[in-house]
């Protein structure tokens, strides 16, 4: 079951079937109005998206990618925003192989983290077994559920000199407050290379599930005990010393830069 970029064929083909869908949801809304709202509220599709899906894929501003079976368009994904697989192929596994292709996606795009909305509700099931964190105190934008992926990344060691370092993250409230609390916190033994920079054996990212933490976060770096840095991620200090920030505006460290902290 191939997963490849949408063609125009497939794009017509998922269009009929989201049009179906979205007929039936309509009759099923109108059975259920009439019957004095009981019972579950209908599930609805994605064709209320499809023309702004459509749109940005023709535009060349997102990505479109489509599973196939038999020679039929039966799901996609567009980007890492939108998923669905056509309704009668459902709990067959043909929505894991996408969901899997997007973390895959992600990996390969050096993101730390993946962060979606989960909509319907009925689909959290799917999310949580797929690795996904669903964090209750947040929600989308569409209003769905907050759910959230880390993505490791590991760095092999060599033979050099190993450097104790704690890397923290904190908020302006948190780094202002009597006594700076982080609000997370990453400490290790890195490895002095031949420039003087120190390599991390993983990654460190400036992440906490309640918002994200895009803005104006700060970062501590102490290494063998001595505090050679704390400032705004955004800085351009911080750049030089070595945080950096991937496609979806994450902070991160990899590696702390030589001239910035060696001596």
């Amino acid at each position: 079951m191939p997963i490849a970029p949408a063609t125009d064929t497939a794009v017509a083909e998922i269009e009929l079937w989201l049009d179906a869908e979205e007929a039936a949801y309509q009759s099923a809304f109108l059975a259920w109005a009439d019957g004095g709202w009981e019972g579950d509220k209908p599930v609805r599709g994605f064709r209320c998206n499809w023309d702004s899906v459509k749109r940005g894929w023709r535009e060349g501003r997102s990505r479109l990618d489509v599973l196939s079976l038999d020679g039929e368009t039966i799901g996609f994904l567009d980007g890492m925003d939108i998923l669905e697989v056509r309704p009668d192929l459902r709990g067959r596994g043909h929505g894991r192989l996408l969901a899997q292709f997007m973390v895959d996606l992600a990996r390969e795009e050096g993101l730390s983290i993946i962060e979606i909305e989960i909509a319907p509700v009925s689909a959290e099931p799917f999310w949580r077994h797929m690795g996904f964190t669903v964090f209750p105190g947040r929600t989308g934008s569409g209003g769905g559920i907050y759910a959230y992926l880390p993505l490791p990344r590991t760095h092999v060691l060599g033979n050099g000199k190993r450097v104790a370092y704690e890397i923290a993250f904190y908020t302006e409230r948190g780094r202002y407050a009597d006594e700076p609390t982080p609000f997370s916190r990453f400490e290790g033994g890195g490895e002095r290379l031949a420039d003087d920079s120190i390599q991390l054996p993983e990654r460190v990212v400036c992440f906490e599930p309640e918002n994200g933490q895009r803005g104006d976060c700060f970062v501590r770096v102490v290494l063998d005990g001595i505090e050679v840095y704390f400032d705004k991620c955004r800085r351009p200090e911080s750049r030089t010393l070595g945080v950096q920030v991937d496609k979806s505006y994450i902070y991160f460290v990899d590696r702390l830069a030589g001239d910035r902290i060696s001596g």
